[in-house]
């Protein structure tokens, strides 16, 4: 948790008041191709990602670079995936060979934005912070800026805003947040770089779709604007989330067997996540008929400043804690429930990972691990090559069995030793118990190997209901060896 001094603090607050219209100076600046392109700028980031195969080490050293903008005094924004895993950050202006250091003051790997905050005040000294804009319209045109694969000076590219939707945003793999597309080029390095309009940044360059040639996608005002204004309190909360899986009603029979009145539209409930938003306050066979007064369409969609676009847009605009407004359709007659909204359960587990180690015990030999989406990574193509109970455990059964507990223990590896032969073909199975205690957790795992008192371990394994059966004795003696012989410091990372 990162907390700011009072100076930062209203820095903050006058950025987020910016983006809701509040009258600043940087807003009045009236910019031309030159003061944009003074406030871009070049980011050099050396990056190491925490290995989760081997999770007691790092991968090698990585060297890429991206773009990013002034946006307030001493303050760069950028894409999180620009400078995720970061070891050191410089920052170059255009056409200039002084470089600065610069360090991520804020992340949000769920909307793929960061702040990067510059200690010398030499670094903006003249410069004027870029204001932020809004949602462009649908035809018009844009001017990217950036530094597409690295180089010294600036690259501007034009192009026409094509569409406007919810797309997953790569970095963290599973987020869906507004997006827009254009075929203004976005190529390698011109991530994190301003996307104009009028003397005001519209969008921020962040991905491309690889299978369409000139497609590239940026990250729209509205979603800056919220970072921003999470960022307020001088804390990232993330976003929230109302928490339902709904679908659409276009089936006019489907509509009559729910009782619908013919003069409104809505979507139904198909299932509620545990611990989310909605629990408790909105059922499976519910019809969401509006949100905070927006109605929505038998396909799921709202219009949101003249375009039409999924209902989920105005619990994501909303801050944690906020409250959404929800018209429900149920049994047969109109009701009202105000939700206060929390961020999306269990989120960390189905997102990929940036600027965290990864958690795991070795006992005797055997290396466990949670089961997450950074370890499913590891396969690759993990759809094709992970063991198929692996990817049931992860995606499929919180849905059939949501009152399970959420979590699985994986042993991922068998690090060959006299003490362990014969298991070495049990990587990739999953823990169920250690001597008859059920298993969900690290914590879980570390307090029942640590606090066994019998003669043996008895760890059962799925699928199958394999056992594992060590002498304990034999098991404490032979672990300090097999950890020196694999050059292993640390038997544990525990959360």
């Amino acid at each position: 948790m990162i907390r700011l001094s009072r100076p930062l603090f209203l820095w903050a607050l006058a950025l987020a008041m910016t983006c809701s219209g509040a009258a600043v100076r940087a807003a009045d600046v009236e910019f031309d191709g030159d003061s944009i392109e003074q406030a871009v700028v070049n980011i050099e980031v050396t990056s190491q990602r925490a290995d989760w195969f081997s999770p007691w080490q790092d991968q090698r050293l990585v060297q890429a670079s991206g773009s990013g903008f002034l946006i307030g005094p001493h303050r760069i924004m950028t894409n999180a995936h620009v400078v995720s895993d970061s070891k050191q950050i410089v920052v170059r202006r255009s056409a200039q060979s002084q470089v600065y250091f610069a360090q991520v003051e804020f992340i949000a790997h769920d909307g793929d934005l960061a702040i990067l905050k510059i200690a010398d005040p030499e670094f903006d000294r003249g410069v004027t912070p870029l204001a932020i804009g809004d949602l462009p319209s649908l035809r018009s045109r844009v001017r990217t800026y950036g530094f597409p694969a690295g180089g010294d000076r600036i690259s501007r590219t034009e192009g026409v805003v094509s569409r406007i939707q919810f797309i997953t945003y790569l970095h963290s793999g599973v987020d869906n947040h507004l997006a827009v597309q254009t075929d203004s080029a976005i190529n390698p390095g011109n991530s994190g770089g301003p996307v104009m309009q009028e003397g005001k940044v519209v969008g921020v360059a962040f991905q491309t779709n690889t299978r369409l040639a000139g497609v590239g996608f940026f990250i729209p005002a509205p979603v800056i604007k919220r970072f921003l204004a999470d960022i307020g309190d001088g804390r990232y909360d993330g976003y929230s989330e109302l928490g339902v899986a709904t679908s659409n009603l276009l089936n006019p029979m489907y509509r009559d067997f729910l009782g619908m009145p013919s003069d409104v539209q809505g979507v139904v409930v198909d299932r509620v996540l545990p611990h989310s938003s909605a629990e408790g306050l909105v059922e499976p066979g519910d019809v969401l008929l509006a949100v905070d007064d927006h109605p929505i369409s038998f396909d799921g969609n709202i219009q949101y400043f003249g375009y039409n676009l999924n209902f989920d847009q105005i619990a994501e605009q909303k801050q944690i804690g906020e409250a959404l407004k929800v018209t429900l359709w149920r049994k047969l007659r109109r009701m009202e429930v105000t939700i206060p909204l929390k961020g999306l359960p269990d989120a960390e587990r189905i997102r990929s990972r940036f600027d965290v180690a990864p958690e795991y015990l070795i006992y005797a030999g055997f290396v466990f691990m949670p089961l997450d989406q950074e370890y499913l990574n590891t396969f690759g193509n993990f759809w094709q090559s992970a063991d198929k109970h692996l990817l049931y455990a992860h995606f499929f059964r919180p849905v059939e069995e949501p009152s399970a507990p959420v979590g699985s223990v994986v042993l991922t590896r068998v690090l060959p030793a006299s003490l362990n032969r014969g298991y070495r073909n049990l990587a990739n199975s999953i823990v169920s118990t250690v001597n008859g205690q059920p298993i969900a957790t690290l914590s879980e795992l570390d307090k029942a190997l640590s606090g066994a008192k019998g003669a043996t371990i008895e760890i059962t394994l799925q699928p199958g209901g394999v056992q594992v059966v060590l002498e304990r004795e034999a098991a404490r003696r032979a672990h300090a060896e097999i950890l020196a012989s694999y050059g292993i410091a640390r038997d544990r990372r525990l959360p």
